[in-house]
């Protein structure tokens, strides 16, 4: 889980500047609202809790992460969805902080590009051949989306971005070998065990209201071939401040 995490936090670090600069939110007078309501206390609080970046991301956010589908799915595609506020991005650098052996204060909470947005993380591990190329044409190939429901109200992204597709192919240096005996002919066959593999990332922003992040919702992952992997989601557990 660490590099995926790792990845959307950056994202979430670097590229509100440029969401700013395209007016999907606006810079000083949201900046200021956002960290109104964020509470710098509770989040430092809760990053001191760790040792390290890293054991915050690995640890501290198993609440934030919603199971789509498992990898005994009927398309052999496993789908998770992380998601992160401002409160996330506070604790994680104040866990950097302690690991560092520095201070982590309101006044250096307040210094982080904090916006008010949800983000998204959508993890995509494709296990075999078919399932990878699946992988390939409904998430990498063509476009996915990700959408938020309350009851009939459909929240849709801000914006969307493929950050990541890479190789997560397992492979054993233990080789599976088998006699064949054929008349007077023996042969030995074999290869090393394990399995195709391939993962792929995105990025989703949405905009919700301080009582939608406290509200039962769905999320709903729409490949490209219209298939819908969703799961009921309690925000108010997820959304704990």
């Amino acid at each position: 889980m660490t590099p995926s995490v790792f990845i959307c936090l950056a994202f979430l670090c670097c590229s509100i500047p440029s969401l700013a600069e395209t007016g999907t939110i606006q810079s000083e007078p949201a900046n200021v609202a956002a960290r109104m309501s964020v509470d710098l206390v509770k989040a430092i609080a809760r990053g001191s809790e760790f040792k390290s970046r890293v054991q915050y991301l690995e640890k501290g956010l198993k609440q934030n992460k919603v199971q789509l589908a498992s990898a005994w799915a009927a398309d052999g595609i496993s789908k998770y969805v992380t998601f992160f506020t401002d409160f996330e991005a506070v604790a994680a650098a104040a866990a950097q902080a302690k690991q560092e052996m520095r201070t982590f204060t309101t006044e250096d909470a307040l210094k982080l590009p904090l916006t008010g947005l949800v983000y998204a993380h959508v993890e995509i591990h494709g296990r075999g051949t078919l399932p990878v190329k699946k992988v390939k044409k409904r998430y990498v190939r063509n476009s996915a989306h990700l959408v938020i429901q309350y009851g009939e109200e459909v929240i849709q992204p801000l914006s969307k971005e493929l950050t990541s597709f890479r190789d997560a192919s397992v492979m054993s240096p233990i080789a599976l070998f088998a006699w064949w005996d054929r008349g007077n002919v023996s042969l030995l066959t074999g290869g090393p065990l394990g399995f195709e593999g391939s993962k792929v990332e995105l990025e989703f922003v949405f905009r919700l209201t301080p009582v939608q992040q406290k509200e039962k919702g769905r999320v709903i992952l729409i490949d490209a071939d219209g298939h819908r992997h969703q799961e009921d989601v309690d925000f108010s557990r997820i959304f704990v401040q």
